[in-house]
C-alpha cells in the first residue's frame, strides 16, 4: 500500500505542507495553524504534484518520466484515469478549503490557480526535438523555480491565516483588497523576506537530492541539473552542506522567536546527518518524508509544556 500512495503524490503533498508549519514556526504564528490551513496546503499541493505526474492528456506524459521512474509510470499510466479523478477532486477541495480560510477574498483560491499555471509552466508538455528548453530544463533555474514556488506559497498562506487571525477578514470578512491583508500582519517584513529565503534554498538543496534519483534520464533528455553536471555524489555534498549552512544560519536571525529557529536548526541539521549517513538507493519519496518529520518534530518541541 506504501508504494502506490507515494506515486499518487500523497507524501509529495505532505511535503508542501510542511513548508507552511516552517514557515509558521520561523515567523511565530504556528498559531494560525488551523486544520483547514493544513488541508488547504496538502490539497493544492497534491493537485499539483498529479498534474505534473499524470498531466491533463496522455499525449503529454513525459517520456523522461518513463526512464527515470518506470515503476510509477507503469502504476499512472495504468490508473491514469482515477490519478485524474483524483486530481480533480484535490483542486475542488483545495478552492473549498481556500475559500473556508477567507471566504471574501480571491487570494487563496488564487493560490490553487497560480499552482496549476505554475506546473504547466514548469513541465506542462514533454521537450520535444529541437524545441526550446523548459523551465524544468534549466540548469540551477529548475529546481530555484520550485523551492520559490512552494517557499512563496507557504508565506503568502502563513499570512493569510495569520491576518485573520489578527482580525483582517473577521467579523463579516470585510478586508477589501490584498493590500488589507498585509498592512496588519503580525510579523515585519524583514522576518517574512528571511522565512521566503531560507525556505526557497532548503527546497532548493532538497531537490538537487531528489534530482539524483533522475540522474541517468536527465542526462538522455537535456535536462540540465547539478547531478547530471558533476554526478550524484557530488550533487549529495552540495545538497548537504547548503541544508547544514542554512540550519546554522537561522541561529543568526535578527528576527523571529529563537526557539523556533533553534528548533529548527537542530532538527534540520539532525535530519541532513541522517540521510546523508543513511544513502539509500532511491531518496525521493524519503526527502519527502523527512521534511515532514522534521516539522511534526518542531511541532512537538514547540508545544511542550513549559
Amino acid at each position: 500500500m506504501i508504494q502506490p500512495l507515494a506515486h499518487l503524490a500523497l507524501f509529495a503533498a505532505v511535503y508542501v505542507a510542511a513548508a507552511v508549519v516552517c514557515a509558521a514556526q520561523l515567523t511565530g504564528t504556528q498559531g494560525a495553524l488551523t486544520p483547514v490551513v493544513l488541508l488547504y496546503a496538502w490539497s493544492t499541493a497534491l493537485l499539483a504534484y498529479l498534474l505534473d505526474r499524470v498531466k491533463l492528456r496522455d499525449a503529454w506524459l513525459d517520456p523522461a518520466d518513463r526512464q527515470a521512474h518506470p515503476d510509477r509510470f507503469a502504476f499512472l499510466f495504468t490508473h491514469r484515469r482515477a490519478a485524474r479523478l483524483l486530481m480533480a477532486g484535490a483542486g475542488v477541495v483545495s478552492l473549498v478549503s481556500g475559500w473556508m480560510i477567507h471566504p471574501t477574498h480571491p487570494i487563496a483560491a488564487a493560490g490553487t490557480f497560480a499552482t496549476i499555471a505554475g506546473v504547466l509552466l514548469y513541465a506542462g508538455r514533454p521537450r520535444t526535438a529541437g524545441g526550446g528548453a523548459r523551465v524544468k530544463d534549466r540548469f540551477v533555474v529548475k529546481n530555484l523555480f520550485v523551492g520559490a514556488g512552494i517557499a512563496g506559497f507557504a508565506v503568502l498562506i502563513v499570512c493569510i491565516a495569520a491576518a485573520r487571525r489578527d482580525g483582517v477578514g473577521t467579523g463579516g470578512y470585510d478586508a477589501a483588497s490584498i493590500s488589507d491583508v498585509f498592512s496588519r500582519l503580525p510579523r515585519p517584513p524583514l522576518l517574512l523576506a528571511l522565512a521566503f529565503a531560507y525556505l526557497t534554498l532548503c527546497i532548493y538543496a532538497d531537490a538537487v537530492l531528489c534530482d539524483i534519483d533522475d540522474e541517468d534520464s536527465d542526462r538522455a533528455h537535456g535536462t540540465r541539473t547539478l547531478p547530471a553536471r558533476f554526478g550524484g555524489a557530488r550533487a549529495w555534498d552540495i545538497a548537504m552542506w547548503l541544508r547544514l549552512a542554512l540550519a546554522a544560519s537561522l541561529l543568526l536571525w535578527p528576527v523571529g522567536p529563537f526557539a523556533g529557529r533553534a528548533a529548527w536548526a537542530i532538527a534540520s541539521a539532525a535530519g541532513t546527518i541522517a540521510l546523508r549517513w543513511w544513502r539509500p538507493a532511491k531518496i525521493r519519496d524519503l526527502v519527502d518524508a523527512r521534511f515532514g518529520v522534521e516539522a511534526a518534530c518542531v511541532w512537538a518541541v514547540l508545544t511542550l509544556p513549559a
